[in-house]
């Protein structure tokens, strides 16, 4: 058990430090394309605020994905009695990630955990390995992917009203210096408010499968917040060592940004993101900033969004959870196999 304890953990720690290469953009794109941060400022800032809300809020999340989609008819949690597996379904979605950040797409990191743990339950409720049974809880899974649908477009709204609403009144300043410092500084707020939500609601997914193997939070060792740092601390490594190229495709490939619209476009994602966390939904934050970097755009008028780009997001939002369940289910596949299991 101790041995699949620490394949979990290597596999759950190649998700989080996925995070951090693929979702630093979301938090701290906007910025550094508005040319308010440098790259390594906004990566130091974007891994302060991550761990506070990892620590602070990351149960909520933590809880809905690790123990509310895969359930079983005996009351126990399927991917704590087959650990393996767990580690497996990790895997599989750290490696999809690896791909998309490879070519500097900024897909959904939660799409893919949710369709590799999708993927572990309906390996399990196939093959029952080791005599254990499972069922997947299309109806929550459901649930998640309405909040997806909703996420994006509840990023565009808010952007869009904050930037009609709050930039009029900023730009009426006489002082140009004055302008950009407080600009500036609202920027570097929405940061850090997009890296919180980040920590609360990204790692706690990424980390969600730690839960369900620990037993559900009520390991003495593992605790939530402890499970939580362990994300934290992977994703920050992420985002120091490969986050570079979708903070770029994020920053400027939709739409060319100022710091008007780049705060707009922070704030409205992260009002987004924690809106849901709040509620335990495990939503993108890959789709929150898209949709909130699309409203900011479309205040500019639509010939000045790229459609190509947007038309590549969308696909690869699409394939991600098939993507994920898919190779949850070819490695499961060989493991049960070969008699790993």
């Amino acid at each position: 058990m101790s041995l699949i304890l620490v394949v979990a953990l290597i596999a759950i720690f190649y998700v989080a430090w996925n995070i951090g290469t693929n979702d630093a953009g979301n938090a701290m794109g906007t910025a550094v394309g508005g040319r308010v941060l440098t790259y390594r400022r906004a990566v130091a800032i974007m891994i302060i605020f991550v761990a506070l809300g990892a620590v602070l809020e990351g149960w909520k999340v933590m809880e809905t994905v690790g123990t509310g989609i895969v359930t079983s008819p005996e009351g126990l949690n399927p991917l704590t009695q087959l650990p393996l597996i767990a580690a497996i379904s990790m895997i599989a979605a750290g490696l999809w990630v690896t791909i998309a950040s490879i070519f500097g797409m900024p897909v959904s990191t939660h799409q893919s955990i949710i369709g590799a743990i999708m993927g572990a339950g309906i390996l399990i409720s196939a093959l029952e390995p080791s005599g254990v049974t499972a069922n997947v809880e299309y109806g929550a899974l459901g649930t998640i992917a309405l909040c997806w649908v909703f996420t994006p477009i509840g990023a565009a709204i808010f952007a869009f009203i904050i930037y009609k609403l709050f930039t009029p009144a900023l730009r009426r300043m006489k002082s140009a210096v004055t302008i950009n410092r407080v600009f500036g500084a609202l920027v570097v707020a929405g940061g850090a408010f997009t890296a919180y939500s980040l920590g609360a609601n990204g790692v706690g997914t990424a980390t969600a499968v730690l839960y369900a193997v620990s037993g559900g939070g009520e390991s003495t060792i593992w605790s939530p917040q402890l499970i939580a740092l362990f994300g934290g601390v992977a994703l920050a490594i992420g985002a120091l060592t490969y986050s570079r190229r979708v903070m770029r495709t994020v920053g400027s490939g939709i739409t060319r940004l100022d710091a008007p619209t780049a705060c707009a476009a922070q704030f409205g994602a992260a009002l987004t993101v924690w809106s849901f966390t709040q509620f335990g939904m495990p939503v993108s934050t890959s789709q929150s900033i898209v949709g909130g970097v699309l409203g900011v755009g479309l205040v500019k008028g639509i010939a000045t969004v790229s459609k190509g780009k947007l038309g590549r997001i969308g696909v690869a939002w699409i394939l991600t959870p098939l993507a994920g369940a898919g190779i949850t289910l070819l490695f499961g596949w060989i493991a049960v196999t070969i008699g790993v299991l």
